[in-house]
């Protein structure tokens, strides 16, 4: 059993976190997702720029940008823009926003998520994935950064593993920019029915199925470990 705890640490924390806060959610009765597409909307038409900018950061952040539906803060700035140079400045302060949403999920994983992880004698554990993730580094976190709330479990376990923050950081701003300009790109020709895609409000349960495949994958590699030990 603590094995397989050792293997699965960093996925069932990030797990145990998400829950929580989905409960807490729900016991309190905060704001639906629609409710908050509302205040965003309200919000961004009244102040611009620093709505765009902070709306953008919280939608990256760990937890919280769960109740965020896709690249929503983006979409809707490139939507109200009145001109090509407009979407295109909509793209680059949302894109400002994530990336630091991403530091700053690096950072809580470094310093707060990491220390637990030890405190429980996981530290062999962290140390193996962080080897995995730095072999697999540019991948993982490319292949992530589509959608910010997935983008927040990978920063969040770059930091609870101790990669390197030059190397996060680089990765993180090419994936980025690559991402969300594409995005951008994309909305500004479909218009408002990017706005309906976006506001699907299927995050967190997309968040639950890559942590599902996570913990399905790891578990298949240390089968393959296993295998290749007894052969």
């Amino acid at each position: 059993m603590k094995h397989y705890l050792k293997i699965l640490s960093v996925p069932l924390l990030l797990l145990v976190l998400y829950i929580s806060l989905w409960l807490v959610w729900e016991i309190f009765g905060f704001p639906s997702v629609e409710r908050l597409t509302e205040i965003v909307g309200v919000w961004f038409d009244k102040y611009g720029i620093p709505t765009l900018l902070i709306g953008s950061f919280l939608e990256g952040i760990l937890l919280i940008g769960g109740y965020f539906p896709g690249v929503f803060v983006i979409c809707l700035g490139v939507i109200l823009a009145d001109s090509p140079l407009g979407a295109s400045l909509a793209v680059l302060i949302g894109t400002i926003g994530l990336l630091g949403a991403h530091v700053t999920n690096y950072f809580l994983g470094k310093y707060g998520w990491y220390k637990l992880l030890v405190k429980f004698g996981m530290s062999n554990a962290v140390e193996q994935s962080r080897q995995k993730l730095e072999k697999r580094g540019p991948l993982a976190i490319f292949l992530s950064y589509w959608l910010p709330s997935i983008g927040a479990l990978t920063n969040t376990a770059a930091g609870i593993i101790q990669m390197p923050f030059k190397k996060f950081f680089a990765y993180s701003l090419v994936s980025s920019i690559f991402w969300y300009s594409l995005a951008g790109f994309i909305i500004y020709n479909m218009g408002t029915e990017a706005l309906e895609i976006a506001g699907g409000g299927s995050g967190n349960w997309i968040v639950f199925t890559i942590i599902a495949i996570w913990i399905l994958v790891l578990l298949f590699l240390d089968y393959r470990e296993r295998q290749l030990l007894v052969d």
